[in-house]
């Protein structure tokens, strides 16, 4: 029993679970899609962020109602039965599957800095009579996942204690940029605020749209109650220190990416902050940015792969998954989830490597964002519908409208702007059964799949 309790995370690690999930590889290239757009940016990164905080606020409430319940799971199931509480968190399940892939793949990218023979090296390996070369960039990336699984097999204690240092590493280039930016700043960077060519009602909805991708995240703490020592106090602390640090985080930075370099300039660069870093301190700068960002990446990566096994053992408990995924070694950690769920992972890779298929695994990420929001959707109506159900207090009736209204309407832009705002759309030329047309429609097709797993659980299982 002490062991168990001894291997439970504290206040600091569930807030570096939530900001170590939210700041990912993404936040290094994310300037570069806003650039173009100038620095009417910040008000998307306002809105987003302001959001995330109300879908934080939420979850704090709900994870006050249901103290050490296991998320979002637990919340979609009060409110509108297992099913769609099944349906949601099966749906979120699949998102983080692909987010942990191109993780690894985003940090294979950032140490091509270092290791330039990454993508032109190939290896041949021999299959029945096939010879098949691959880059050796592709068991790189699964190395890197294997050794994350292996972390993650240590117990959720050591990934909490990985994951601190991760994040307080991660977040070091992000200081340095708002640092360094107060001396060079300059403020003609910031005019005109729309250079995109669009209405600014249409630029901050664009903005918006791709600056709250980086706050994705927001319920990390919420999820691992069974593993977080008071649950009932921890969380609700941990989801709204955690949202609240990352949006200071990356609202500073981008004011003071701006400050250093002019839109236009971010728009042409490959890696910004490390440009930004380099004028000011040379090449030694964007080599220092180059390993923070793998860093950053290594820290996100971690910290996603124990949702990616939390979330399938939660299930199984609740008898809607095989006993497969709950079954745990001596540090609790359920080994045959981390096993299966890797292997999960390092085939997107190989997919993701395919020339043939590297352009579906694109569209796949776009359709993690969208299972996603799915999430904060059915969340954002949670606690308005366990209020009414309860019929308790009028007052806390009122203050759940005044958040879960807003959060409501936010996440259905956003739905809305992921299939309009998808700068890719699969040609013909791939054959009909790839016309999806929109990653809304995989959405729906993936999330389709809960339902005869459910059927079998609940009637044959």
């Amino acid at each position: 029993m002490n062991n168990i309790k001894n291997n439970k995370i504290e206040l600091k690690e569930s807030i570096s679970l939530v900001i170590g999930n939210m700041i990912g590889a993404g936040i290094f290239m994310l300037p570069t899609s806003l650039a173009v757009y100038g620095s009417i940016s910040i008000f998307g990164w306002f809105i987003s962020g302001i959001m995330a905080l109300v879908i934080a606020i939420i979850f704090r409430r709900l994870s006050l109602r249901y103290p050490g319940k296991s998320g979002p799971f637990h919340y979609t199931k009060e409110s509108f039965g297992e099913f769609i509480g099944f349906f949601v968190i099966w749906g979120y399940w699949i998102s983080i599957l692909l987010v942990n892939a191109s993780l690894a793949v985003a940090i294979t990218s950032y140490s091509t800095v270092f290791f330039t023979n990454l993508n032109d090296t190939t290896i041949s390996i021999k299959f029945l009579h096939f010879i098949i070369s691959i880059p050796i960039s592709i068991p790189f990336s699964i190395f890197v996942v294997v050794i994350i699984a292996v972390v993650n097999n240590y117990g959720i204690k050591n990934v909490g204690k990985f994951q601190y240092i991760t994040s307080i590493l991660k977040i070091m280039p992000l200081l340095i940029t708002i640092i360094v930016g107060f001396f060079v700043f300059n403020t003609d960077n910031f005019f005109p605020l729309n250079i995109s060519g669009e209405t600014n009602f249409e630029a901050i909805t664009v903005t918006t749209a791709l600056t709250f991708f980086a706050f994705l995240g927001i319920e990390s703490a919420t999820i691992p109650a069974d593993g977080i020592k008071n649950p009932e106090k921890t969380i609700p602390k941990a989801t709204i220190i955690g949202t609240t640090i990352t949006l200071i985080i990356y609202i500073l930075s981008t004011i003071a990416l701006m400050g250093i370099m002019h839109p236009s300039e971010i728009a042409n660069s490959s890696a910004p902050y490390a440009d930004a870093t380099g004028m000011i301190l040379g090449d030694y700068g964007k080599n220092i940015i180059a390993i923070f960002a793998i860093i950053s990446g290594i820290g996100c990566l971690n910290g996603w792969m124990l949702l990616q096994i939390e979330i399938p053992k939660n299930l199984a408990k609740n008898k809607l998954l095989g006993t497969i995924f709950s079954d745990t070694n001596s540090r609790e950690v359920p080994y045959k989830g981390l096993i299966i769920s890797t292997i999960l992972v390092s085939i997107l890779i190989l997919i993701n490597y395919s020339k043939d298929l590297s352009n579906i695994f694109t569209y796949l990420i776009l359709t993690s964002t969208f299972c996603t929001l799915i999430l904060y959707f059915f969340i954002s109506l949670s606690e308005i519908f366990i209020l009414y159900k309860q019929r308790k207090s009028l007052k806390k009736f009122k203050s759940s409208l005044i958040t879960g209204i807003p959060a409501f309407i936010f996440t259905v832009w956003m739905i809305v702007g992921v299939g309009k705002e998808s700068p890719f759309f699969l040609s013909s030329d791939n054959g009909p059964w790839l016309n999806f047309g929109n990653p809304i429609i995989l959405g729906i097709i993936l999330l389709s799949f809960s339902i005869p797993i459910y059927i079998y659980q609940k009637k044959y299982a």
